[in-house]
Order: C-alpha cells, then structure tokens, then sequence
C-alpha cells in the first residue's frame, strides 16, 4: 500500500461528490478523505502500489479542483 497527500482547494460537499464519481472509475484506490478543517484542504489517498500521483493530480484537476502534491 501507499499513502498520497496533497493540497486541494475543496471546500464543498458537490466537490467531494466529485472525487467519489472519479475515484469509483479509478482502480487501486482502498480509501481516501479530504480534512475540510485544515487550512490546505488535505486530501489523501491509500493505494496500491501500482499508482502514480501524477494520475492522481491530472484526473483532479481535469474536474476543475485545484490538487499537487503536499510536501512533508
């Protein structure tokens, strides 16, 4: 498994409606959540192995939601 964390813009409950419909397409996805409370809207993906966070933050962005990567 892997952890992704990034920086996201999203602040509504239509935006997480958005990523649930992308993330239901997207295959080796086990969980994800998005903290609304944090100032960078955290979002975070477990995985497996196989995914690549480049996917992650163009699929993201083609829906219009700001998404990169959140540094450590």
């Amino acid at each position: 498994m892997k952890i992704f964390v990034f920086k996201t813009n999203i602040d509504s409950h239509l935006e997480m409606n958005v990523l649930a419909s992308v993330f239901r397409n997207l295959k080796g996805i086990i969980r994800w959540s998005v903290d609304m409370h944090d100032v960078d809207r955290v979002l975070k993906i477990v995985t497996l192995e196989d995914c690549c966070e480049k996917d992650f933050i163009r699929v993201i962005r083609s829906r219009g939601i700001f998404c990169e990567v959140l540094p450590d």
